[in-house]
């Protein structure tokens, strides 16, 4: 009776959230809503991720201004180098579990 209760238990480390993020599943989210920062806050980098996200909220209705248009390239510029640092980010994410 014990060894299938014991078969039925997740790890600790998958029960609190803490499983090992994927490249992939990152790329993913970026591809969803990398203007939000969804790949930044699942990869853990939750204070660029929220910069991202206000950056984008506050640019949107200043669109038509240059105003807009300076942060919607800055977000742009963030978004295309995650493309290149995305495996290096989830490596640094896997290392601090």
């Amino acid at each position: 009776m014990e060894a299938a209760v014991k078969t039925q238990l997740l790890p600790i480390d998958v029960a609190v959230g803490r499983a090992p993020r994927s490249v992939r599943f990152a790329y993913a989210l970026w591809l969803l809503g990398g203007f939000c920062g969804l790949h930044r806050f699942y990869l853990g980098k939750k204070f660029s991720a929220a910069l991202i996200g206000v950056t984008t909220l506050l640019s949107i209705p200043l669109a038509l201004s240059e105003t807009g248009l300076l942060g919607i390239v800055s977000v742009a510029v963030c978004l295309v180098s995650d493309l290149v640092l995305m495996p290096e980010l989830a490596r640094e994410a896997n290392a601090s579990l």
